[in-house]
């Protein structure tokens, strides 16, 4: 699995979309058996300059990419907040897939003997 992040500067708007891409077939199945782990792409972000964005539970693969703009016409410190915004995500997206493989049990499975 890749995250994949792009930065977008429009009419001093900081735009961000982070993208969950090339997934394993292993990940794949693992969602299939204990369901596509979800992160929070708001709530609260600490930082240099801290913020809150209303709560929204996404799933990390069926509802990708993730979008957040951050106008710099209405915050001072724009850029920062783009910034610490998607390195969170990106964050919060790496413990969930971390979690979901560490369910997988490298014991369970099939084996076929002939004798």
């Amino acid at each position: 699995m890749k995250i994949r992040e792009f930065y977008i500067l429009d009419n001093d708007i900081y735009k961000i979309s982070v993208y969950t891409e090339d997934w394993s077939q292993r990940d794949k199945q693992l969602m299939g058996k204990y369901g596509e782990p979800e992160i929070q792409v708001g709530g609260k972000f600490t930082g240099s300059y801290g913020f809150s964005l209303p709560t929204e539970l996404l799933h990390v693969m069926s509802e990708s990419p993730f979008v957040q703009s951050f106008d710099g016409r209405d915050f001072t410190h724009a850029e920062e907040m783009s910034n610490l915004w998607a390195d969170k995500i990106s964050e919060r997206i790496g413990v969930e897939i971390t979690t979901l493989r560490a369910n997988d049990d490298d014991y369970t499975r099939e084996e076929v003997i002939n004798v």
